[in-house]
């Protein structure tokens, strides 16, 4: 017996995917800055995540009839809009940018101090 159809299946699993890794990515920022989630990061992958169900649903319906060229993916646009509104503004607001510019230049700092 089928609760969901094939379509329905397929969009719960791509949004539990998306919703899953939002939420993990929310506590490595967490961790991170130690400053409560904003939950732009969760929202960045719910959208994402909608995204992508879209774009698998219009790929389907649209092989039947004419096929879409594959640069006509819209998808890594859409990742460079949200991810400079949703995704870096909290990495940057607490300076976690900062923090790994700085820890790149003591683990260079290191490497160097122990070649031969």
């Amino acid at each position: 017996m089928r609760i969901l159809g094939p379509r329905w299946s397929r969009f719960l699993a791509v949004m539990s995917t998306f919703a899953v890794s939002g939420l993990m990515h929310e506590a490595i920022y967490y961790y991170l800055t130690c400053v409560s989630p904003t939950w732009e990061v969760t929202w960045f992958f719910v959208l994402h995540g909608v995204f992508m169900a879209v774009e698998i649903e219009v790929k389907k319906a649209a092989t039947d009839r004419w096929r879409l060229h594959p640069v006509v993916s819209m998808t890594i646009v859409f990742l460079a809009v949200t991810g400079n509104l949703l995704f870096f503004p909290q990495l940057r607001r607490n300076g976690v940018d900062l923090k790994a510019i700085n820890a790149y230049e003591i683990m260079i700092d290191f490497v160097k101090a122990h070649l031969p």
